[in-house]
């Protein structure tokens, strides 16, 4: 009798004082070991909130966090509270070290597809084999579908059907965001069709790829001759001499003319 009279005490003053049962925050020390579903907090001028979407731990180098970012808020947030919080950044690799001492933990969430949408498309154009088996799809079958939509576009751009062909080019690159040739092509497309500029946008995201383009390099270069634009065209020709010592014959032959045109006016 008693006992049940004490519980029904301490229930009682948390209801009249208003206490809460939720544990505090912990520091993040050096040692803590980070899992998907940490939620972390920290108080600046408003409070900062993050949840982990993934951590990389490659042996021997930093570990790295996978976040979701939400909107700063005045009052300091709850796990519940973050259901309804506005996401600021979708996804954000942060070095573990960067979260030492400076953040909290305010307990672990569990992750929701919607969570994981940004991560997902960095996967996507980062890590295509991860991509492939976050998203439970075979990578085989998504780079034959890619195959199959390049050499749709390829039969209809040399039937010059341009746009047509830069459809599926694209529909390509969606499936395999890494899919170089179809990148390439998309911008040969552009040039067939005169549109220079947006040649040039492919080429350079087809070097963002791989840097080492040498056909994306050289064509450029072009498009800039086509947009009379020759000191662009010399600095890219010029560059590619040194980039690509076993290809300098290529560019030097177009840079010295383009140098000799300038030299006479």
């Amino acid at each position: 009798m008693r006992k049940s009279k004490l519980i029904s005490s301490i229930l009682t003053l948390i209801g009249v004082f208003g206490l809460s049962t939720t544990l505090q925050a912990e520091v993040i020390t050096k040692n803590y070991q980070f899992v998907v579903g940490d939620v972390l907090i920290k108080k600046e001028t408003t409070w900062q909130a993050l949840k982990v979407l993934d951590v990389d731990k490659l042996e021997g180098k930093q570990v790295t966090l996978h976040v979701l970012v939400f909107e700063d808020t005045k009052n300091k947030p709850s796990l519940n509270s973050l259901n309804k919080a506005q996401v600021q950044i979708y996804h954000a690799p942060i070095a573990a070290d960067d979260f030492e001492e400076s953040w909290e933990l305010l307990g672990n969430k569990g992750i929701s597809k919607s969570d994981l949408v940004g991560f997902i498309e960095y996967l996507k154009q980062t890590n295509f084999q991860r991509y492939a088996e976050i998203t439970n799809q075979n990578i085989n079958e998504l780079i034959s579908l890619a195959n199959s939509k390049y050499k749709e576009a390829y039969a209809l751009s040399k039937q010059s059907k341009f746009n047509e062909a830069i459809a599926l080019y694209s529909e390509a690159v969606d499936i395999f965001p890494m899919f170089i040739e179809a990148i390439d092509n998309i911008a040969f497309a552009y040039m067939d069709m005169g549109d220079n500029e947006n040649a040039i946008k492919f080429f350079d995201k087809s070097l963002s790829i791989e840097p080492n383009g040498f056909t994306a390099l050289y064509y450029k270069g072009h498009c800039y001759i086509n947009l009379r634009d020759r000191d662009s065209a010399m600095a890219i020709f010029k560059d590619g001499m040194s980039r690509f010592p076993a290809k300098k014959s290529a560019f030097e032959e177009i840079y010295l003319k383009l140098k000799n045109m300038r030299s006479n006016g």
